[in-house]
């Protein structure tokens, strides 16, 4: 329940209570039923979300580190690779059917994903290119 408690302050934590009904717990701000206690929750904290592509890039070491730069050069030929794979899997927008795909929905649905796993690669590997040119 933490994503309906995010904008509960620590203050405001004391006038939550734990109710149980017919197996089911609910958070609740007020004690109406006969069932309801004091909850002791934890503190609200912020996590922020970090992209995937943010982490590669952003966790390299500064210019002159020769080992930092060695391992941008790895990660940029993994993803070249990696593109390698999904364009020939993609086959230009016509990627072969399997024998799961009978509803012409779900080979739509696995071309879109592999369009935009490639999208995304691509831009991973001209993000690391980018950060190997600095």
């Amino acid at each position: 329940m933490p994503v309906l408690l995010a904008g509960v302050t620590a203050a405001h934590a004391a006038g939550i209570y734990v109710c149980s009904e017919g197996g089911r717990t609910e958070y609740r701000d007020d004690a109406q039923a006969a069932n309801c206690r004091a909850g002791r929750l934890a503190p609200v904290g912020v996590v922020t979300a970090v992209r995937p592509a943010d982490v590669a890039v952003t966790t390299a070491a500064p210019q002159g580190d020769d080992a930092a730069r060695d391992g941008l050069r790895e990660q940029l030929t993994i993803e070249r690779k990696r593109i390698e794979a999904l364009r020939r899997e993609y086959s230009d927008g016509e990627p072969e059917r399997r024998g799961d795909e009978r509803n012409y929905a779900k080979y739509q649905q696995r071309t879109a994903a592999l369009k935009a796993a490639l999208e995304e690669s691509r831009a991973k590997a001209a993000a690391l290119q980018q950060q190997l040119n600095r």
